[in-house]
């Protein structure tokens, strides 16, 4: 059946009222290359969430998302979404306010307690109990990575979340082909061959985010996007030789079984929430320092690929088994101004020129009136 173009994207997101006029938009807590998040207020109530605003391309064709399971999970390892706003332009995604730091930047905070196996079988097991309930729910986050793990609040004590987890049934393929273009290390063989994403797919993102904790480098960093590629669909990586001898086995053996390129063979989440290493039971207690001082590095780097072009992938179809061509032509490398300033800016005006349609699943709330009780402009970036 042929994909609409839509003026709706979710069946479950609130269209005959608008955002504005349930909470009020605070202080910008942070921005990625596909959306704008605020700290804001529920009206009248001493509330306090978030809000991850998206810019809609408004001819792209999708299927309707059902946000129905979304809008019920709650764990303590996850961030809860509260509900989600939605007008023909823009999607306001409002959850769980998290005051903590995320996984790296904790682990690089010259405050934080010593940096041990200990502490990363401790974050390990988070994410593992997270995962484990969501896929108990038959939900696959498709898009883990580093920057999607965040401590709840500044406590010592706090637990580790996964965010945007939302995002791969609110946005649909788009996150899953941005996460593969800009870093393929964390997509599983079997995604990169052409296969769907599954469950065992968030185990491999698990396993190479494991890897950087323990070793503060990817298993599979290759400047050359081939080579890459190639090693990821085969599976091959090694352990640094230096400071291997401050690993223990259990924590090896853990990456061995995780890090398997056969979805079948590879540790499923029932085993990885038993595995001892993960409940802290086979771990040394060597001070790795010199992990940290990788993944400072490596976070560095990170930061600045956020804004350099993503690898020159192109789908070949795009119905539910893509497959994808890495292109041999590079895109042509731009500063973070460059991607800000190519952002295409929706104001009020502009939505005045584009008239209201009545949308297929409710009546649309008008970005106009939206904006008289927006105290600024909001410019996130479109999604293609």
């Amino acid at each position: 059946m042929p994909i609409k173009k839509r003026d709706f994207w979710i069946a479950q997101s609130t269209k005959r009222f608008s955002f504005f006029s349930a909470y009020e938009l605070q202080n910008e807590i942070g921005r990625g290359p596909n959306s704008i998040v605020y700290k804001c207020q529920r009206k009248g109530l001493d509330l306090f969430w978030s809000v991850k605003i998206l810019t809609k391309n408004i001819n792209k064709q999708v299927p309707l998302a059902n946000a129905v399971v979304l809008l019920k999970l709650d764990h303590k390892n996850l961030v809860r979404l509260q509900e989600i706003f939605e007008t023909r332009t823009r999607i306001y995604v409002v959850q769980e306010l998290i005051t903590g730091e995320g996984l790296f930047e904790r682990i690089t905070n010259p405050n934080s307690p010593a940096y041990t196996e200990g502490v990363i079988s401790k974050a390990v097991r988070d994410v593992v109990n997270g995962l484990k309930y969501l896929h108990f729910c038959d939900y696959v986050v498709k898009n883990l990575k580093p920057e999607n793990l965040l401590y709840a609040n500044p406590s010592s004590e706090a637990p580790l979340k996964i965010a945007d987890f939302a995002m791969s049934t609110i946005v649909g393929p788009e996150v899953h082909l941005s996460s593969l273009c800009k870093f393929p290390s964390f997509t599983a063989p079997e995604i990169m061959k052409g296969s769907p994403c599954g469950k065992p797919g968030d185990l491999w993102a698990l396993g190479v985010i494991t890897f950087i904790l323990l070793f503060g480098v990817e298993p599979f960093a290759y400047e050359d996007p081939l080579l890459l590629f190639k090693n990821v669909i085969k599976g091959q990586y090694e352990f640094p030789s230096r400071g291997e001898e401050d690993i223990s086995t259990g924590a090896k053996d853990f990456l061995r079984k995780i890090l398997v390129v056969e979805p079948a063979k590879r540790l499923t989440i029932e085993a990885a929430y038993r595995n001892c290493w993960v409940n802290s039971v086979t771990c040394k207690h060597a001070v790795l320092d010199n992990v940290v001082l990788n993944i400072i590095d490596y976070n560095n780097r990170r930061r600045q690929q956020l804004y350099q072009p993503p690898l020159p992938i192109s789908t070949i179809h795009s119905d539910d088994n893509p497959h994808y061509i890495l292109l041999v032509e590079p895109a042509p490398e731009r500063t973070e101004e460059e991607v800000r300033e190519s952002n295409i800016e929706l104001t009020p005006e502009q939505d005045a020129e584009d008239p209201e349609k009545p949308g297929e699943v409710g009546e649309e709330t008008s970005d106009v009136n939206m904006f008289k009780e927006d105290p600024g402009q909001l410019s996130p970036p479109v999604l293609a």
